[in-house]
């Protein structure tokens, strides 16, 4: 770069490129490092009001110290307001079992975005830059990411009502430190970044550095790829959105669908539905489950969650253990607790006219039954696998009778099946036991809301 006004200009046109506003109120992740220093005066020269905050992780014993001291003195230098958190991630990545960098990385954006809330500004500036985004893009690769992965890192991004922009995507490493040179800035260096046994410090130090060989502009070529790649997500995502929007749920729609819409619209599915993020392993074999499966099949997913087909729609859904209940049938009122259903069990002639229950439940079956049946008890129940209903002349399944009257599977476990001593009397709306109204003296009405 030519002179510090360069960088100042670059970061601006970059930022209103993506519709960021600099200025007013923003939390700064303010590390030390050169980054973050450059970000914090390159928002102050644009008239950012910033409020850094500092996370110490405390792995690096006295360094970290020094880091926060470091962090603190240039904001009162430079009339900043200053927070610092201290977070043992060392402890807790081993209480998690989870990985040092994972835990600081979601540690430090919880810290962030607190601040965030309790400051009462919605934006949260990060100082990746262009090697950040190399890095990033190249892990991911050799992870196996698909194309949103290959985006790698977004200018800008919301979640939870919180926007995190990076404004430095636009410069290299190279052109901060010489950015901090020409304005004598100094800044602390991070020792654990020259060990490779950390993942992304050796695609930094060793990858990365080797594509120079093949092509001296890769840098800019990654970052280029990655934007594209961005693109081409954020278009995807637009058309998951449309096919969603106009309900096309079942198996013809998803079949027209193109594989990267269709891909893309499950994981939006799966994620509304149960509020975790899918594998691009189990995203395929939803797809591919679309194109065999037949009414009432479901596809086993982790975290307890089942791919279900119901009379040809396809939805997402917690496995959850069927509601058991067994509830004497009194006279009056009764409710099924957990079941949007009431059952009514009155004497013929004092009974409500059925036009009442009609005007104020969404469905309502009325039958006649013996006043003997009542007299040697009646009750509802959850349906059982074995129970059976005999009318017609024939022996039925309530297995089979839920599924030709396309009842969806996941109802099907606690469906309420009104029985007696002698087995299923009936089955809502319309199986009645033979032999069940005898003297017809007694009215039981079914009604669900």
């Amino acid at each position: 770069m030519k002179n510090k006004t360069d960088v100042f200009e670059k970061v601006k046109a970059y930022a209103k490129q993506n519709d960021v506003e600099l200025y007013g109120k923003m939390i700064v992740g303010l590390s030390g490092g050169a980054d973050s220093v450059s970000l914090l005066l390159l928002l102050l020269q644009a008239g950012v009001t910033p409020v850094c905050v500092h996370v110490n992780h405390m792995i690096r014993g006295d360094e970290a110290d020094r880091d926060e001291a470091f962090c603190l003195k240039l904001c009162e230098k430079l009339g900043v307001e200053f927070h610092s958190c201290r977070i043992d991630v060392p402890a807790l990545s081993k209480e998690r079992k989870t990985g040092t960098e994972e835990t600081a990385r979601t540690e430090r954006k919880r810290i962030l975005s607190d601040a965030a809330i309790k400051i009462g500004c919605n934006t949260v500036a990060l100082a990746h830059n262009k090697n950040d985004r190399a890095e990033t893009f190249v892990f991911n690769l050799a992870r196996g990411c698909g194309i949103k992965g290959l985006g790698s890192i977004r200018p800008v991004r919301t979640e939870h009502g919180v926007r995190y922009i990076r404004p430095l995507l636009c410069l290299s490493k190279d052109e901060i430190i010489s950015y901090l040179s020409e304005k004598s800035q100094s800044f602390v260096f991070d020792s654990t970044n020259a060990d490779t046994d950390y993942t992304r410090n050796y695609i930094r130090s060793v990858v990365l550095p080797s594509f120079d060989r093949i092509n001296p502009s890769y840098l800019s070529n990654i970052n280029k790829a990655a934007e594209l790649s961005a693109e081409a997500d954020d278009f995807i995502d637009l058309c998951a959105e449309e096919f969603i929007n106009n309900g096309g749920f079942d198996k013809a729609a998803f079949e027209k669908a193109h594989p990267a819409v269709l891909k893309r619209a499950l994981s939006k599915l799966y994620e509304r539905e149960c509020d975790e993020a899918l594998s691009e392993v189990h995203l395929s074999a939803a797809a591919g489950f679309i194109h065999e499966a037949e009414n009432g099949q479901r596809l086993e997913l982790p975290d307890g969650v089942d791919f279900i087909c119901e009379n040809g729609v396809f939805h997402f859904i917690k496995r959850v253990s069927p509601l058991n209940y067994c509830i004497k049938l009194e006279f009056g009122e009764n409710d099924i607790p957990h079941k949007k259903c009431k059952i009514f069990v009155e004497n013929v002639n004092s009974a409500r006219e059925l036009s009442s229950y009609i005007n104020v439940y969404k469905k309502v079956k009325r039958i006649k039954l013996s006043s003997d049946i009542i007299n040697n008890g009646l009750f509802v129940r959850n349906r059982r696998s074995s129970d059976t209903v005999t009318y017609g002349g024939m022996t039925h399944s309530v297995k089979k009778i839920l599924s030709e009257k396309k009842i969806p599977s996941s109802q099907r476990p606690d469906y309420p099946v009104i029985c007696d001593r002698y087995g299923v009397l009936f089955l809502p709306p319309n199986s009645v036991r033979d032999g069940a109204a005898g003297d017809g003296q007694i009215y039981l009405t079914y009604c669900e809301y």
